[in-house]
């Protein structure tokens, strides 16, 4: 049987898209007053019944199985609680190419599950030293009590990481000089890492330029990002689409050779992309639409932005040993 879009001519088929797209859109943010708050822990259940075990709060990688990891990422065993949002977070941190006892600055650690993974799991290499930031003081709280309940419970041979979480937005704003990324703020940092969240600040620009200041010559930043096809990004249907459901500032909609070029252009070297868009979009946007009418919007929402040519990318780049 045919389908009301399967009937209807091409630009009538576009505005009842663009309509259905605008009704998904408000319908989640009705039924979502706190659609930043911990919602995502029902993401993190097993089922309705059971209490969630992680709290990651990203897309996850949906293409290894638990044996291709241990030999594609570590190698030295997985995390003890492992699902496809940890697969992203090891994948992340691969790519950050993060070393043992090295200065590390996680910005939108959303509760503190990838502070935890790497202040206590032998699976990553430990950092003596780990600051976090994320701007909701829910999961400001929460990730204190989560790290300090975490590393009072460790070995007492198992020297712990200094860990000094932050309340704000990602991106230094000028005001205050404790921001990690102020050029006030002491110290600087073998690695930096945005799990899932870089495509939200105001802007991607700004913050990968703070970064590079706050690097420490060979450090690198990696993010778990979105950007958009070059083709797609000239194309009304995208302009409009990104529009109306806002998943980030204007600035970010950038295709990933522009990417590649900022970044080269603020300064870093050995820039990397990797398009891993087949192996995250489809299958979380498959997961949210088993999870009930709420998530089936939200998973409705994100496959429009699918269809706009947004790509999930793994990026990474090191500030040189030497500067010219």
């Amino acid at each position: 049987m045919d389908t009301l879009l399967d009937v209807v001519n091409t630009p009538q088929k576009t505005l009842i898209s663009l309509a259905l797209l605008l009704a998904v859109v408000l319908c989640f943010q009705m039924r979502s007053s706190d659609p930043y708050g911990l919602f995502h822990l029902s993401l993190n259940k097993i089922d309705a019944n059971s209490r969630p075990a992680t709290e990651w709060l990203n897309m996850g990688y949906w293409k290894c199985s638990r044996k291709q990891l241990e030999v594609t990422f570590i190698g030295q065993g997985l995390p003890s609680v492992f699902n496809q949002r940890t697969a992203l977070a090891l994948k992340l941190i691969v790519s950050a190419k993060l070393i043992p006892e090295g200065r590390v600055l996680d910005v939108g650690h959303g509760t503190g599950e990838s502070l935890l993974l790497l202040v206590s799991d032998p699976s990553v290499p430990r950092p003596s030293y780990l600051v976090g930031v994320t701007s909701l003081e829910l999961h400001h709280q929460r990730s204190l009590e989560r790290v300090q309940k975490r590393q009072a419970a460790q070995t007492q041979n198992d020297e712990p990481t200094k860990v000094n979480l932050y309340h704000g937005d990602a991106v230094y704003n000028g005001v205050d000089p404790n921001h990690p990324l102020s050029p006030a703020s002491v110290g600087l940092f073998d690695s930096v890492l945005a799990l899932d969240c870089a495509y939200h600040f105001d802007t991607r620009r700004t913050f990968l330029e703070q970064t590079f200041h706050k690097l420490a010559p060979g450090g690198r930043v990696a993010l778990a990002d979105i950007c958009f096809s070059a083709e797609k990004l000239k194309s009304t249907h995208t302009k409009v689409i990104t529009s109306i459901a806002r998943l980030m500032p204007p600035q970010n909609l950038v295709s990933d050779a522009s990417y590649i070029a900022s970044m080269k252009d603020i300064g870093y070297v050995d820039v990397t992309l990797e398009d891993i868009t087949p192996d995250v979009f489809p299958s979380f946007i498959a997961f949210l639409k088993g999870r009930g009418i709420g998530w089936w919007l939200f998973g409705t929402s994100l496959q429009w932005y699918t269809s706009a040519g947004a790509k999930f990318v793994i990026v990474s780049g090191q500030k040189p040993e030497i500067l010219e």
